[in-house]
C-alpha cells in the first residue's frame, strides 16, 4: 500500500507558522507556510485556517473531481483569509500546497514559492510551479529570471516576499498540475525551510521507501543543521516536509 509521512520543526522563535495534514486514506495532502510578514500569530492563523478546513473536508468525501476540489478549496481558503485579514486589519498571508491522489493520478495545486517535487526513475522534477510577480518583466525581455533572482537575493529577507505570490489575493493565482504516478513514484511537499537548504537531488538520494519516517527525519535534521550553520547558530525558518510514496492501484 502507499505510504506517507510528514514532520515539522519550529524555528528559534518558538512559533511554528508551518502546518501539514495527511488524510487517513492518504488521498489528501496539505502543506501550509504562514509568511513571516503576517506577524508571529498571523502566520499561525493563516496555516491553521488552511489546514483545518481541508482536514474537515478531505477529497474522498467531496464527490468532486480532483481539479474541482482544488478550485473549491483554494477559493474558500482565499476568501476566508481575506475576511480574517480585514477583521484583524493585518494581512494574513502565506503559501499553500494541496495534493490529491485519485487512483494513479496526483493533482497538485500550489500558491507561493514553497516547492513540490516528483521523484521518478532516479530523476527529480519540480511541479505545479506558480508564476512569479515579475513574469511580465521577463516576458518583455527587460531582464532575465536569473538576473532578477540575483537582485532579489541581495535584498533584506523581509523584502523577498514582494516578488512572490501568496494566498489570499482578490483573484487567487495558483498553479495546478496533474501527474500520472507509476509504482514507487514519490511526491514531496516542503516549506522553504527545507528547500532553501536541501537540494532536490539530495532529497532523491535520502528518501528510502523502506524507512520513510527515518528519511523524513534525516531531511529535517539536515535542513536544520545547515540553517543553523548559515545563520550563525540561529534556525531562521520553520522546517516542514511531507513525502508520499505511491503504490499502483490495479
Amino acid at each position: 500500500m502507499s505510504i506517507c509521512y510528514g514532520e515539522s520543526l519550529v524555528c528559534t522563535s518558538g512559533i511554528n507558522g508551518d502546518m501539514f495534514f495527511i488524510s487517513s486514506d492518504k488521498t489528501t495532502l496539505v502543506l501550509s507556510d504562514g509568511a513571516s510578514g503576517a506577524g508571529k500569530m498571523g502566520k499561525v492563523v493563516m496555516s491553521e485556517c488552511c489546514v483545518r478546513n481541508i482536514k474537515e473536508s478531505p477529497f474522498s468525501l467531496s464527490n468532486l473531481s480532483a481539479k474541482e476540489y482544488m478550485e473549491k478549496m483554494v477559493w474558500r481558503r482565499n476568501n476566508e483569509l481575506i475576511d480574517i485579514s480585514q477583521k484583524s486589519q493585518t494581512l494574513t498571508i502565506g503559501t499553500l500546497y494541496i495534493c490529491v491522489i485519485d487512483n494513479n493520478t496526483a493533482t497538485i495545486a500550489a500558491i507561493g514559492d514553497s516547492p513540490a517535487y516528483i521523484i521518478h526513475d532516479n530523476t527529480v522534477k519540480r511541479v505545479a510551479k506558480p508564476v512569479k510577480r515579475y513574469k511580465n518583466i521577463v516576458d518583455f525581455g527587460l531582464l532575465t529570471e536569473e538576473q532578477i533572482e540575483e537582485y532579489i537575493g541581495s535584498l533584506p529577507d523581509c523584502m523577498w516576499s514582494l516578488f512572490d505570490v501568496f494566498i489570499p489575493m482578490v483573484v487567487p493565482a495558483y498553479a495546478v498540475e496533474e501527474i500520472e504516478l507509476k509504482d514507487g513514484d514519490i511526491v514531496v511537499l516542503c516549506s522553504d525551510g527545507v528547500s532553501d537548504y536541501v537540494k532536490p537531488e539530495e532529497l532523491m538520494e535520502i528518501v528510502n521507501p523502506d524507512n520513510l519516517e527515518e528519511s523524513v527525519k534525516h531531511i529535517v535534521n539536515l535542513a536544520n543543521d545547515r540553517s543553523i550553520s548559515e545563520r550563525n547558530k540561529v534556525q531562521y525558518d520553520d522546517i516542514t516536509i511531507v513525502i508520499y510514496i505511491h503504490q499502483v492501484k490495479v
